[in-house]
């Protein structure tokens, strides 16, 4: 079985990553083309739960798939069922939810029209199929380099998987054509694809550098360091992004589209 890589990941990302994923996972809950009430839906690449949390919201009856146990082991009593398994080969039978929601997951596999396919097959015909993935433009990338900076000064080294992930794999679907193309082709059909500037109500430099510093690539570096370190690191990161802070929008890509 594949490392997981999110092993470390489940508290950074819920209590800091979340402050940008959440919004964004209600946002795209929101554009659901019909009624998701008393629907199973589908919350692949789950993670810690931000969108199966969106999806309860607003009465839909989420069950959740992740490749990492550790991130669907989060507030694990308090979860929708759960399987681990990958987005490549979904452990569900065919046709088993009404609907599919697939937040910033598409962008860490190798084939993303593979991946929706295989959502698509677990979907029920006329199901949505409802994804997102950070549009490859820039976006606030000279703030976020300043954590990134003060990160590296510290001693960081990125993985080689963050690597593939950065240059390989997020800018397969980094624009509309890409994503619309990729859901033709695995057989999705009213295909709605746009690219839009989220306001994810991130406006403090203590909410960015705590989703920055939530991402799953550094999250096993920062469990090592002592915590005196941890809070030094955080508050330098602070200071670092204090003077040219603004309100975080990250442009993102969001496909609309129906299982036929």
């Amino acid at each position: 079985m594949q490392e997981d890589r999110y092993a470390a990941s489940a508290r950074g990302w819920a209590t800091g990553a979340a402050r940008v994923y959440g919004p964004l996972a209600t946002q795209l809950v929101a554009a659901a083309p019909h009624p998701l009430a008393g629907r199973r839906v589908l919350d692949v690449g789950a993670g810690t739960g931000l969108a199966s949390d969106a999806l309860r919201a607003v009465g839909a009856l989420p069950v959740a798939v992740d490749r990492s146990p550790a991130m669907l082991g989060w507030d694990a009593e308090g979860r929708p069922p759960a399987v681990a398994g990958a987005l490549e080969t979904l452990p569900l039978r065919d046709r088993a939810v009404d609907d599919a929601v697939a937040a910033f997951v598409l962008n860490h596999v190798d084939d993303p029209t593979a991946a929706l396919r295989e959502i698509a097959r677990v979907t029920r015909p006329g199901g949505a199929v409802l994804a997102t993935v950070a549009a490859a433009r820039s976006g606030h990338r000279a703030v976020r380099d300043r954590i990134d900076t003060v990160v590296a000064d510290a001693g960081f080294t990125p993985p080689d998987w963050y690597a593939h992930l950065t240059t390989v794999q997020a800018p397969m679907l980094g624009d509309e054509p890409a994503m619309a193309t990729a859901a033709r082709a695995a057989g999705l059909v009213d295909v709605v694809v746009t690219d839009r500037v989220a306001d994810v109500g991130v406006e403090r430099p203590e909410d960015l550098v705590d989703y920055r510093l939530g991402q799953a690539h550094v999250a096993a570096w920062l469990a090592e360091l002592p915590e005196r370190e941890r809070v030094t690191l955080r508050q330098a990161a602070i200071d670092a992004v204090a003077p040219v802070m603004e309100p975080y929008r990250p442009p993102v890509i969001t496909l609309v589209a129906r299982v036929p």
